[in-house]
């Protein structure tokens, strides 16, 4: 049976061993930002740990092509550090208790292949019963209902 000192000691231990943990991990998800270049060097892109978007660079070079072009570029760069950085994100669970095996299964949903100009927002038409044109208006001129 442990005194009460042992107890305590061992307690002590404990809490200090998940400060650790805790700080080594924050680092480890801080440090999951991800920095993606494309092979030619003309476009980069920046993800931080939760995939957000943060930063884009762009050359000369990467304007020379299409507009649709360099979207899917930037797009298939965006993607890749996304990835990149759940990864780095999952691995850090792994010394706190991830299984390392399910870490390994984590994958970004990848973008939709829509085109740019399929994104345009869209009208939608309104049919007869819910045109509300010639309602009666809910607040009056003269304060009331």
């Amino acid at each position: 049976m442990q005194t009460p000192d042992e107890w305590l000691a061992d307690f002590e231990a404990k809490v200090a061993d998940l400060q650790q943990k805790a700080t080594d991990f924050k680092q480890a998800v801080e440090s999951s930002a991800t920095t993606m270049t494309s092979p030619d060097g003309a476009i980069s892109v920046t993800v931080a740990p939760n995939g957000a978007l943060t930063g884009l660079a762009l050359t000369d070079v990467a304007l020379g092509g299409t507009g649709k072009a360099l979207a899917e570029q930037i797009m298939a760069l965006v993607v890749a550090a996304r990835q990149s950085a759940a990864d780095g994100v999952a691995q850090a669970f792994v010394p706190i208790g991830g299984a390392a095996d399910v870490v390994q299964h984590i994958e970004v949903a990848p973008e939709s292949t829509e085109s740019i100009e399929d994104t345009k927002p869209r009208r939608r038409a309104v049919a007869d019963e819910e045109d509300y044109s010639e309602s009666t208006p809910v607040y009056k001129n003269n304060d009331s209902w």
